[in-house]
Formats: C-alpha cells, structure tokens, sequence
C-alpha cells in the first residue's frame, strides 16, 4: 500500500492508494502533535485504509490560518471521512474533536475511539493557562510532562523552538475546550474510551465519565502507559480500534 498526500480545505492529508476497503479509518492527532505521530498506529493497522492528516498549524498545515471557531475543526474532521464508513480514533483534542463529531451525527460515523479526551468544562479538570503564562513557557512544560526532561533535552534545539512557538496554538486550543464540545448521551454509535493506566486522576474520571455516559461503550485501561499511549504502545492503541470495529460489526477483518 503507497503512501500519498492530498489537500483537503488547505490541509496536508496522509492515506494509502488502496481503495477497495469497505471502510477506512481516520487518526485525529491532538494538541502539540502532527499527523506524523500517528504513524507507528497507523503502522499496526496496516491492513486498513488508513487516514492521517495535519490539523490547522500543524505539521504540512501549518500555514493554515488557526480555526477561528471550534465548529471548523469539526468541519476539517468531516471533511476528510466524507461519505465513507469511518472508524474515527481521536488522541486527546483530537478525541475531542472526534467526539464532538459523532454528537453532531455525522452519519458516515461506524465508531468512534477515544483517547484521553478531555472535559475541560468540567470543574474539577485543570484550568487552561492563565494569561500571565508566556505560551512557549506552557508548550514545554506541556512537552516536559508528556515525554520526560530526559527526552526533552535530547530533541534539537530548532525542534524544541518549533514545539514552543506551537504554544500560541495550543493555549488557543485548551481555551476552546472550556465550553462543553461533545454530550457522549448522545452518541449512538460503538464508543471505546481509552486511558492510560499511569495518566492521572482526571484523566481516570475523564475517560469512566464519557464511558458511563455513552450508550454503546466500553472503557479500556492500557496498562504502563501514560498519555502518549499512541506513541509508546500503539499496538495497544491499535487493539482499541480493532475492538470499535469488531462492536461496529465488521468482523471480516
């Protein structure tokens, strides 16, 4: 299967040329991240269609110009499943963004996997940073916190000043998730909700409260994992997926 690259609404959009698959599975990456951190998923998953692309200031897309509204990233998320069958997999925002996606009643929606989606409206979930707080200041910290100062301080110096000139867009990013974005009451299609078994406490009650909430769902915990789960276990990631399909009723895969 060869890789190609395509715009969709200016964005830098990765698939495969296989075009047979009665449906296809589309990775939405989250804050601080690209397209290019799902590819060791998108590798475990190699027998699907698989979809990856770069969200607005990201990666390929980063001259995109930023959302100006959250609804644009659902739009961007429509846009690229189109018509097809999806099985959508979101990575924190991007869970969000997926979430949202399915509550709205996208109908080419099959299922919908979550990981470590955040409920930020929520009163006990952190506060976005306040305004005091230099962005670049708050892009590494996040960083940090994610892969460790070891790892941190081993990446490029122009890689760490890419990471902190993204904080402009993520603080955008986690200010936007303050208003409620997603109701999983009223999604009404297959929904595995993720979390790591080592990411914190609201990320715990994140994860049981959409899970509780949803009609059709199930809550699995990735065991040593953390919230780049994606990343340092994608073949546990990938048995998320593989389990939406299988509750979608695909089972000749």
């Amino acid at each position: 299967m060869r890789a190609y690259q395509q715009n969709i609404r200016e964005l830098a959009v990765y698939g495969g040329s296989r075009n047979d698959a009665d449906f296809q599975i589309v990775l939405v990456h989250g804050a601080m991240d690209r397209a290019a951190g799902m590819i060791r998923l998108s590798r475990r998953l190699k027998e699907h269609q698989i979809v990856r692309y770069d969200r607005r200031g990201y990666g390929r897309s980063a001259h995109v110009a930023p959302a100006g509204s959250f609804s644009q990233q659902v739009h961007d998320l429509n846009a690229v499943v189109g018509d097809r069958p999806t099985v959508v997999f979101g990575h924190s925002y991007g869970g969000v963004i997926a979430l949202a996606a399915a509550t709205q009643g996208n109908s080419a929606l099959i299922a919908v996997v979550a990981f470590e989606a955040p409920r930020a409206w929520e009163e006990w979930w952190p506060a976005p940073p306040p305004s005091d707080v230099d962005p670049a200041d708050a892009a590494e910290y996040f960083v940090r916190r994610v892969i460790g100062d070891d790892r941190w301080e081993e990446l490029p110096e122009v890689v760490r000043q890419r990471r902190r000139s993204e904080g402009v867009l993520m603080v955008e990013e986690l200010r936007a998730q303050v208003a409620r974005r997603y109701d999983a009451r009223l999604i009404n299609i297959p929904l595995v909700v993720g979390v790591g078994q080592r990411s914190g406490g609201h990320a715990q009650r994140g994860a049981f409260c959409i899970a509780s909430e949803a009609k059709k769902s199930r809550l699995v915990t990735i065991p040593d994992a953390g919230h780049a789960a994606p990343m340092t276990h994608p073949e546990a990631v990938a048995e998320l997926i593989r389990l939406a399909i299988t509750d979608a009723g695909i089972t000749d895969f």
